[in-house]
């Protein structure tokens, strides 16, 4: 039995305020590739974000940054791209 990529992702950054050290955002990341529908997290505390490849079917921004707000940060979803 072979396992398929998912075909059908998305692509979203949020904006993650109070983020200001790498241990903060690879606990984030951490955190969020934990979810169920999470591909790939990309973070960055130059430009407090991430950048969040994720599978819509199982997840959406908001749930996403709603996960991250769990944690103590406040953060708003700046963009979707939706991939195939």
């Amino acid at each position: 039995m072979s396992t398929q990529p998912p075909t059908n992702h998305a692509r979203t950054i949020v904006k993650i305020k109070g983020l200001t050290t790498q241990d903060a955002a690879r606990e984030v990341r951490e955190r969020l590739l934990q979810l169920d529908g999470v591909l790939a997290v990309r973070m960055s505390i130059t430009d407090p974000s991430a950048r969040i490849e994720y599978q819509p079917s199982k997840l959406s921004p908001s749930s996403i940054a709603a996960t991250i707000g769990q944690m103590g940060y406040s953060t708003t979803v700046r963009s979707m791209l939706r991939t195939m």
